[in-house]
């Protein structure tokens, strides 16, 4: 029996330059979790990350943690499977947020009490615009559609089940995989049988540096556990953006 564990990247920076890059609290959570696991010995056979700066910046923070601690840790393989959907090129296209340049979501920083507010306000309009997205109802030219990032989801799942090495019988806790939220909730969904609606809805509520774990026999895959943070006691500390 094998193990997969997929983690969504900490806290990315919402208010940022750029989006793809945690931000000090993501980076306070990536650091928790390698904290955690380092005290618990645990050890992954291969370790996989996906191309986005969030996904490279959680993994390298877990490893550094495991690296003070004199602990091993496996080489990270870059696979490009696991990236994010485009869905965020596509509702700021939508909400008319062209303006912005790479991919900022926000055009700059606004006060505290500010902030949430904006934050409700934008996944608002996540909802809306990644179910018509994930319908068809909306086309984005040079964007990878819904239906083949689902596809690339389950791809993933298979590379990561049947990679050499991926039954290894050395001891560890088989792989782990840095990634995003809809990545992972493409995965659960594909585990499940859930419709796209419902994927969707997963993907809002994954936490940052969430743990969803994955075992697999042949081609047999069954979900074990989603959405756990086992290594952030405080509950402010959970976010999901």
């Amino acid at each position: 029996m094998g193990r997969v564990i997929l983690v969504r990247h900490g806290q990315a920076s919402f208010f940022g330059a750029s989006y793809d890059r945690l931000s000090p609290l993501g980076r306070e959570q990536a650091r928790a979790l390698g904290l955690h696991w380092a005290a618990h010995g645990v050890a992954f056979d291969r370790v996989y990350v996906g191309p986005r700066t969030r996904h490279r910046e959680t993994c390298e923070l877990v490893a550094a943690a495991y690296a003070e601690r004199g602990l091993p840790w496996p080489r990270a393989i870059e696979l490009p499977e696991l990236d994010e959907h485009h869905g965020l090129t596509v509702i700021k296209r939508q909400l008319g947020r062209a303006d912005l340049d790479n991919d900022a979501l926000h055009p700059g920083e606004i006060g505290d009490g500010e902030r949430e507010h904006a934050i409700r306000q934008f996944f608002r309009h996540y909802l809306e615009i990644m179910r018509d997205w994930a319908r068809g109802t909306i086309t984005v030219d040079g964007v990878e559609p819904w239906p083949e990032f689902r596809t690339r989801a389950l791809r993933a799942l298979d590379l990561l089940c049947t990679a050499p090495g991926a039954a290894s019988d050395r001891g560890g806790a088989g792989a782990v995989a840095f990634t995003s939220g809809g990545l992972v909730s493409a995965t659960v969904g594909w585990l499940l049988g859930l419709d796209d609606d419902r994927v969707i809805d997963l993907s809002v509520v994954l936490r940052n540096t969430a743990l969803t774990e994955v075992s697999w026999s042949g081609r047999r895959r069954s979900l074990v556990s989603f959405n756990a943070l086992p290594h952030l006691a405080d509950p402010r500390h959970a976010t999901a953006v």
